[in-house]
């Protein structure tokens, strides 16, 4: 778990948090995938190379910047996602 004390409280979507994580955990950044339900906080991990999926969800504050290229893929539903990906992982 890395949670906002590890970052000396240095909130997302600041780059800092996200370098923390990835040397902490010795992370190869484009071995990763970064699930968030507040769109803007993927940018920072997607320009370090991880892969990006956003929550979708109804809350303004968190689905602006939704539209951006630094989303790789959305979803409403995070276990039938996770399933799909097993079922394309096992074909």
């Amino acid at each position: 778990i890395f949670d906002i004390v590890d970052s000396n409280f240095v909130p997302k979507p600041t780059m800092e948090p996200y370098k923390k994580l990835v040397e902490k955990h010795n992370i190869d950044p484009n071995l990763c995938v970064l699930i968030e339900d507040i769109a803007r906080n993927l940018k920072p991990a997607y320009e370090m190379g991880m892969k990006t999926i956003w929550i979708e969800n109804d809350e303004p504050w968190a689905a602006k910047f939704s539209d951006s290229d630094f989303i790789n893929y959305k979803t409403n539903n995070l276990m039938e996602f996770l399933k799909q990906i097993n079922l394309l992982k096992v074909a």
